[in-house]
């Protein structure tokens, strides 16, 4: 029990070594949050809030907090146990998998709950992620009693995000029906598997969708594929991580591929449908209630294929160079996220102060691009800065209708189309009449970095603030 908490006392340590959380979406969902709490006062003309049956766990919870604890607190009422069920949930899983606790796969579980679909801020996904793992570990050898405790999470799970509870379903489904089939079936087994992904595709293909060979073919699709992707973040000294990682796992495999049994595996065979599926799968599919895709397709298929892996090669003994590999990138990783939360703290300061200088109730814009970076951390940095003050008005949820929060005829106070928020973001959305005036947050010294607000009035082009934030070790 000690080592447990040890463990996850570290684990928690990033969401509260900086004032903020960095993490993608996680500023939307917060901005979302206060302005359901003010639709709810009937303070906020042009929303409405909808009966939604998934994608809203972590915003109810957000809702009455954010105006009692503040964004600060109310972000990490959430993020902390999302991070602990995910990390234990994955834990718990190898547990009953492999019949003995994995210590040594801590620092790739640790990497996977802190990866690269945390910092995107999917936090119902992610969440719903955690408490699947829990309803498959549980279910691996299922008894009544367990099948029982397993309802509520499963209930939980599917108000998060549904997703991933039809995941932890078919990874099921494969299982049972392996420890049903004779050996000697298994193969057929696969290959009825495979045809049953090759059939979703064909369902999924019916609709509008994004499909392309840099899937399979590109170093992006390499790391998809192998999961590397995960820890790829920010900028190009998380590329090392990602090549340590894929040491390790790749030590990992082989070692896996010497011992007795490994191919009749059903674990194996499950990490390899992921393989299958990230390669033949739509990066986006829009489906017709929504006005924008269900997008990131890969990237979330690459969390569960880093999770089947693990469950492919953890057993009775494990590759001492690729435990000690992973532990060193572990390390590394972490020191990288407290140097570029900092520096993402520093910027959404100033973004703030400047922010506050809005007159209240006014549309407020920020583009602020980490330059050069993969991934934005900062996408949404003008969400967090006016909540209680003013609208960001590139906020993205409610004209998606994939969430709550819907437009109404009229609204001014948001932008009425995913399309537009996009183009903000990018810095190339035309403020037009309607929109007049839009107040942006803009560079004003390019010699010493400063911020400042502009009134942009009709015919004026939105500005961006391009700028090397994370901290670059290989530039």
């Amino acid at each position: 029990m000690r080592v447990i908490l040890a463990i996850s006392l570290l684990l928690i340590v990033p969401c509260f070594w900086q004032p903020h959380i960095q993490a993608g979406d996680l500023s939307s969902h917060l901005y979302n949050a206060w302005l359901a709490f003010e639709i709810q006062l009937g303070t906020i003309d042009g929303f409405e809030i909808v009966p939604v049956w998934t994608n809203v766990l972590t915003d109810w919870i957000m809702t009455p907090a954010v105006p009692v604890l503040g964004t600060v607190w109310a972000a990490r009422l959430v993020v902390v146990p999302a991070v602990l069920i995910f990390f234990w949930g994955s834990f718990f899983v190898l547990n009953e998998a492999a019949g003995r606790k994995p210590w040594k796969l801590c620092p790739i579980l640790a990497l996977f709950t802190y990866g690269l679909v945390f910092h995107l801020g999917f936090l119902n996904f992610y969440l719903s992620t955690g408490l699947s793992l829990w309803i498959l570990g549980l279910l691996i050898t299922p008894t009544a009693a367990r099948a029982m405790a397993a309802i509520p999470v499963a209930l939980l799970a599917l108000l998060s995000h549904a997703l991933p509870v039809i995941w932890v379903a078919a990874v099921l489904a494969y299982i049972r029906i392996c420890a049903l089939t004779p050996s000697r079936w298994r193969g057929a087994t696969f290959g009825l598997a495979v045809a049953g992904i090759v059939s979703a595709r064909m369902v999924l293909g019916t609709f509008p969708h994004r499909w392309s060979w840099d899937q399979v073919l590109s170093f992006q699709g390499f790391a998809s594929l192998t999961a590397i992707e995960q820890v790829w973040l920010f900028d190009a000294k998380y590329l090392l991580i990602a090549a340590g990682l894929a040491l390790a796992l790749v030590i990992f495999l082989a070692d896996r591929f010497r011992q007795a049994g490994s191919l009749s595996d059903p674990w194996l065979h499950v990490w390899i449908l992921h393989v299958v599926g990230l390669m033949i799968l739509p990066a986006a599919v829009q489906l017709p209630q929504y006005d924008h895709p269900l997008a990131y397709i890969p990237q979330r298929l690459s969390l569960f294929t880093g999770l089947t892996f693990c469950l492919a090669i953890c057993g009775p003994r494990l590759a001492r160079e690729a435990v000690v590999i992973s532990s060193v990138a572990a390390a590394a990783f972490f020191a990288f996220l407290f140097a570029d939360y900092r520096a993402f703290n520093t910027m959404e300061a100033e973004v703030t102060r400047v922010v506050s200088t809005a007159p209240g109730r006014a549309r407020v814009v920020a583009s602020v691009l980490d330059q050069g970076a993969r991934l934005n951390a900062l996408a949404h940095v003008a969400d967090r800065a006016c909540i209680g003050h003013c609208f960001s008005y590139a906020n993205y949820e409610a004209p998606t209708k994939q969430f709550r929060i819907r437009l109404r005829e009229g609204n001014r106070f948001n932008a009425p189309s995913v399309a537009v928020s996009q183009a903000i973001e990018n810095g190339a959305h035309v403020v037009t009449t309607a929109e007049d005036p839009i107040y942006a947050v803009c560079g004003c010294d390019s010699e010493n970095g400063l911020l400042c607000l502009r009134v942009l009035h009709a015919g004026e082009r939105v500005c961006t603030v391009k700028k090397a934030i994370s901290i670059r070790l290989l530039d």
